[in-house]
């Protein structure tokens, strides 16, 4: 049993609206806006692209256009402004416009002011699109920035990237580093609690799960690992209640259904 048919949750957080995954509920809100001064907070480019991810935030039917037009709206004035080419890429991607995506993306790298922020938009943008080992050179890029305010998150990234190239090692000793940082990163805990279950070190994946319980409502994944690995354990009274509450909460799940 590979990581892979356990990793569906989402770990990468590149948006500006809430999603939920599969696993491990998480808000998207790793699209940085900081501005570290490019350009003056009362010129109009910078007035355009406020007003843009003020449409991103609302998520109305057509939001993502008036977004788009507004970020255009801002290179018009500024045409080397990275952050506007970081938000114009992020529009884009969404939309399934990879190409101009990309583009943009490396618009926003090239008059890019040391912003650890803009690199880390593209780093994200370039692990969903499968450039595992660029993209985890870009979080490392961004960890050693010291402007960076979350670089537990960019470890996490660059172990969520290391698991979809089957680094398996190389993800744990991420996974392991960001929560040195913050002990409470869930997909961290997430996946390493996957990790020991493949494994198969057990009580290893039992002491990830229960610390991961203690920072996000149960998933019917967490739930389904729980229920396997309590009865590898032969914890069998555990197992029952895992499974009860599996069938209780996401009867429908596909977890559920791969149990029975």
């Amino acid at each position: 049993m590979s990581i892979k048919s356990y990793s569906t949750i989402l770990v990468l957080t590149f948006g500006l609206f809430s999603c939920a995954s599969n696993g491990v509920k998480k808000s998207h809100n790793d699209i940085r806006t900081e501005n570290l001064n490019q350009v003056a907070d009362d010129s109009v480019e910078m007035v355009n692209l406020n007003l843009g991810v003020g449409y991103l935030k609302r998520g109305n039917e057509g939001d993502l256009d008036n977004a788009l037009e507004k970020f255009k709206k801002s290179i018009n004035y500024n045409p080397k402004f990275a952050l506007a080419h970081s938000m114009i890429a992020h529009v884009y991607d969404r939309k399934g416009l990879f190409e101009s995506a990309e583009k943009h993306y490396k618009l926003s790298e090239k008059y890019n002011w040391g912003s650890p922020d803009i690199d880390n938009n593209y780093a994200n943008f370039l692990c969903q699109r499968g450039s595992y080992d660029l993209a985890i050179k870009k979080y490392l890029t961004v960890i050693d920035n010291p402007l960076y305010k979350s670089p537990s998150s960019a470890y996490e990234n660059a172990g969520v990237c290391a698991s979809k190239a089957n680094k398996t090692s190389l993800a744990e000793e991420y996974f392991r580093q960001a929560l040195e940082i913050n002990s409470k990163q869930p997909n961290s805990l997430y996946y390493l609690m996957l990790i020991q279950l493949e494994q198969k070190q057990y009580m290893k994946a039992s002491a990830f799960l229960q610390r991961l319980e203690q920072v996000v409502q149960p998933s019917s994944e967490m739930l389904a690992a729980g229920y396997k690995i309590e009865k590898a354990l032969n914890h069998n009274d555990l197992a029952d209640g895992y499974l009860k509450k599996l069938q209780k909460y996401f009867p429908n799940s596909e977890s559920y259904k791969n149990i029975q």
